[in-house]
């Protein structure tokens, strides 16, 4: 067999920055061989069809994702930051933010199902520990902003609200402040 001149992270690098210029649904075998200049071959050499390279994109996409969102943790604001990341995120990678949060996922039956899928422990401990309140108050706390984010990153990546990231971050900064008390 010949040497591949094509590598699989190669692809997974085109097909997530397709997914991210034009949508997740133009990625298929013939656009990803366009793009990179070679026939469908590599690309069903690494993946056995298009739905393992759409799990190894949807793996790679959110890889992106959290590293977009860990490197905006402002660690004095580590919820109020995450949440003003995530609907930064569905603004400036509005491909991505559909592709990841637009469809059925599976296991989730339950704001505790979401909370294990996106809520990070560690930061729920440590703000239990830095504001005196129970773990199980701040996870309330983190399951009301994560719906609350996902209802205006959502409006965003719709561009159904075009709305200032000032104004954004001071709403998401108050519905914290109200969760807390709450």
């Amino acid at each position: 067999m010949p040497k591949q001149t094509v590598d699989k992270a190669q692809l997974l690098k085109i097909a997530l920055q397709m997914t991210r210029e034009e949508g997740f649904e133009s990625v298929n075998a013939r656009s990803v061989a366009q793009r990179m200049g070679c026939s469908v071959q590599p690309i069903y050499s690494y993946f056995n069809n298009m739905d393992t390279l759409k799990e190894a994109l949807y793996g790679a996409a959110m890889k992106f994702y959290n590293e977009f969102i860990y490197s905006r943790i402002d660690n004095d604001r580590i919820l109020e930051s995450m949440a003003i990341a995530n609907v930064a995120f569905a603004k400036y990678e509005t491909n991505l933010f559909k592709m990841l949060f637009f469809q059925k996922l599976n296991g989730l039956n339950s704001f505790d199902d979401i909370y294990e899928w996106m809520g990070d422990k560690s930061a729920t401990k440590q703000i239990a520990d830095r504001l005196s309140l129970s773990e199980e108050k701040i996870k309330e706390v983190y399951i009301m902003l994560i719906v609350f984010t996902h209802g205006v990153a959502s409006m965003t990546a719709t561009s159904s609200a075009n709305i200032s990231d000032e104004e954004i971050a001071d709403l998401l900064v108050k519905a914290y402040k109200a969760f807390i008390k709450s």
